[in-house]
């Protein structure tokens, strides 16, 4: 087991951002039920004893992500403007804190759940296993799976991260007396342009068109990522778009249905604001158990299982963010079908050949030097 028992699946360095000035407290509000705290310390906030349950490289790893990317985010944060490196910086800053994230982890651990307690039960029903010795038998819920996390770093993060280089970006700044909240899932995904046409799909993926994500950076900042072939979002030239109020509360309508458990956010002062946020769009969230769905099939005795990420509704249209006129959407509905081809044939090399790091897997590929320089670029 690693050294460092208590593990955050939301880092300290992130919540940070939404601390109260001169401490180190945080506002909470918990969700279902509804239960405000004006303060708690932001050390014991969405953490888990061995939460990654590795020997330790994991954990290790990621502190040191925590090292190079905080100081970033503070300065994005501040200066309300990136360069080219604090562009690469901050799409890789969402990924890591979508691919860590404990409910996350917990979608991607239904499908494998689900297949192992239907095995075991047929197994028990045929005599094949003893009954489970606990209350009431076997039962879903008496199997978890361990090194999720794990995985999900190793063979997702770096090509969600290739993805998102073909994405816009710009910086929400939010209306004068108004803030943006946090989450113990910050990282909100979506796809306006899909969602009405495909309920039933996944349609927020990294490389789909139409994508967007939407990260708050601070109480006075958030970032928001999404497919320039398809939306037109502020002015060409200038990173910054000042919101209004409308806006800035939708904004924070999604981190009320992204969060798992709880919101965060800098001033207690701002309590009856947040309660009544949380009020009026509790009832669009869902359970991630909503992810998984049992359908029948052809006979009494078929069933289908049908998994895909939880949809995140924007309540009504915001006011930054408009569709192009001619929009572009690439084959099978991919934003750039060549990269996303390229992205795929790096991904492959690097599984068949472990150790081998991104940039030496894009010059194997291509036969010359790749930099990270082209990856800006």
């Amino acid at each position: 087991m690693p050294t460092n028992k208590s593990q955050h699946f939301v880092p300290q360095h992130y919540l940070r951002q939404f601390r109260i000035e001169g401490t180190k407290q945080i506002a909470v509000a918990r969700l279902e039920p509804l239960t405000l705290i004006p303060r708690a310390t932001i050390n014991e906030q969405c953490k888990q004893d061995y939460f990654y349950r590795d020997d330790g490289q994991l954990d290790q790893l990621l502190q040191q992500c925590e090292k190079d990317l905080a100081p970033v985010l503070v300065r994005v944060s501040q200066g309300k403007e990136f360069d080219d490196k604090e562009l690469v910086a901050l799409r890789f800053l969402a990924v890591i804190l979508h691919v860590r994230n404990r409910k996350v982890i917990e979608i991607a651990k239904l499908f494998p759940k689900k297949i192992a307690y239907e095995v075991i039960k047929s197994a028990i029903e045929r005599g094949e296993l003893p009954p489970c010795p606990e209350p009431g038998g076997w039962k879903e819920g008496l199997m978890d799976f361990s090194g999720v996390a794990g995985s999900l770093m190793k063979w997702n993060a770096i090509p969600c991260w290739l993805e998102m280089q073909t994405l816009g970006c710009k910086l929400l700044e939010a209306a004068p007396h108004t803030y943006f909240i946090t989450s113990d899932h910050p990282v909100v995904m979506m796809n306006q342009f899909f969602a009405s046409s495909e309920p039933h799909r996944s349609f927020a993926g990294f490389s789909r068109s139409g994508f967007q994500l939407v990260l708050p950076l601070s109480p006075n900042l958030c970032a928001f990522f999404y497919d320039p072939f398809v939306y037109k979002v502020g002015a060409r030239r200038r990173q910054l778009i000042q919101l209004n109020p409308a806006d800035v509360e939708l904004v924070n309508s999604l981190q009320v249905q992204s969060a798992e458990q709880c919101v965060y956010f800098h001033n207690p002062d701002y309590l009856s604001e947040v309660r009544g946020c949380v009020s009026k769009y509790l009832g669009l969230r869902t359970s991630i158990r909503n992810a998984l769905r049992e359908l029948p099939g052809r006979n009494p005795n078929e069933t289908l299982i049908h998994i895909r990420q939880p949809s995140i509704k924007l309540p009504r249209p915001w006011s930054f963010c408009a569709y192009r006129k001619s929009k572009r959407i690439g084959e099978n509905n991919q934003r750039d079908p060549a990269w996303s081809k390229f992205v795929k044939a790096i991904t492959e090399d690097m599984e068949a050949h472990p150790g081998r790091d991104v940039f030496t897997s894009m010059e194997m590929i291509l036969g010359e030097p790749f930099t990270e320089r082209e990856i800006v670029n």
